[in-house]
């Protein structure tokens, strides 16, 4: 199993800086001037955090670190003068002392001539945004303020596993999957806007492979979901989603050789190898509710006899006996009156109970509470006959 951690945004910006630098050819300076560029996702850059914008010769400039917060990777030609800016589905290049640039594989005039100061490129602001697809340049001439909206993101991640590149934009949500020369090609839409984002594979005992998406996201980072796919040969067998808070534990993955799969209200058992369907667990039914109640479940353990899931409305670990639907919220069953009442007092951005399942030894599961204040505590419980 690997995982890798998708950059945040903020130290995207530092490729700029490791980049080779051209010896700078100074300009005169201008009356420096902020440049605020705000981007589809809603987040907001200001040339302020390092170095405002420039005015010359009637042309605004921003200073190319700026383009990095895009997701943007550049890399100097060897002669430094040309530099070539890359990111998801997006590229262009521009020229110290041309006017001309390359903006998706077409040259255009980019509305001003590149030049450095202080060791840093400065680009036409409007030529910036026009590539990052943002709407008009206004001036705020009482702030002493360009600035543009709507801009859009091209970052990416890529990882290789078993002979396969995956790629995910988080901004579009698309996956990506290629193979030697062969061009990348579409494996599924995730949804826009994903934040922070992990790729986690894992070659199945029969040789398919098992990639996990995973989304940490919401503020600060609250809410945890999971695109789980079983693939063989780079198509997609079976997927599944889920999206519950980060104080939920891990869902299920695997029960007696057999993948598991969630999508909050039905649970699927996939064969490996064929990636059939074996079971089909309908959970509002077993958990005696209804779907027109909205409530989805995280199933973090998948036995013969039990399940253990954790509801979304209550978020407290329930075990469940799959033959009779009885249920048992294991909080009441492990802790003493005064944790049972501080678990209680409810809390919407950390729901839950902070209750683990580490372990099982015939009929004894074992499970570790988690406590913020003082030591985390071990707990055992024993399935009554018949459980």
């Amino acid at each position: 199993m690997r995982v890798k951690k998708l950059l945040l945004l903020s130290a995207l910006s530092l490729l700029l800086l490791s980049a080779a630098t051209p010896p700078p050819a100074l300009a005169a300076p201008s009356p420096t001037t902020q440049v605020l560029l705000t981007f589809s996702n809603g987040y907001t850059l200001s040339s302020d955090e390092r170095g405002g914008g420039q005015v010359k010769n009637g042309v605004s400039y921003m200073p190319a670190w700026m383009v990095g917060e895009a997701g943007i990777k550049i890399k100097w030609e060897t002669s430094g003068k040309r530099a070539v800016f890359s990111g998801w589905e997006k590229s262009f290049t521009v020229q110290l002392g041309s006017r001309t640039g390359v903006l998706d594989g077409k040259k255009i005039d980019i509305g001003g001539i590149p030049y450095m100061y202080n060791k840093e490129l400065y680009i036409p602001v409007k030529f910036i945004v026009s590539a990052l697809e943002g709407g008009p340049v206004q001036w705020d001439s009482k702030n002493n303020v360009i600035q543009a909206t709507g801009l859009h993101m091209y970052r990416s991640y890529s990882e290789s596993f078993g002979g396969y590149v995956y790629s995910v934009s988080p901004d579009s949500g698309e996956l990506y999957i290629s193979s030697g020369k062969n061009a990348k090609r579409k494996l599924a839409s995730l949804h826009s806007g994903l934040d922070v984002v992990d790729l986690i594979f894992e070659q199945t005992p029969a040789g398919l492979t098992l990639l996990r998406v995973s989304n940490n996201y919401g503020e600060p980072h609250i809410h945890q979901e999971y695109y789980t796919f079983l693939l063989k040969n780079g198509s997609i067998l079976r997927q599944g989603h889920t999206d519950f808070h980060t104080t939920f534990g891990d869902p299920a993955l695997w029960t007696d050789g057999k993948l598991v799969l969630n999508d909050g209200q039905t649970l699927r058992l996939i064969e490996d190898g064929s990636g059939a369907v074996s079971e089909t667990i309908n959970l509002t039914r077993l958990m005696g509710s209804t779907v027109t109640k909205n409530v989805y479940y995280n199933v973090e353990a998948v036995y013969p006899d039990i399940l253990l899931v954790r509801p979304g409305d209550t978020a407290f670990l329930t075990l469940v006996n799959r033959s009779t639907g009885a249920q048992t919220v294991l909080y009441k069953e492990l802790v003493d009156a005064n944790r049972q009442h501080v678990l209680e007092q409810t809390d919407a951005m950390f729901p839950g109970d902070y209750i683990r399942l580490t372990g099982r030894s015939g009929n004894t599961l074992t499970f570790t509470g988690y406590n913020n204040v003082g030591k985390d505590q071990v707990y055992t419980y024993t399935l009554p006959a018949g459980k």
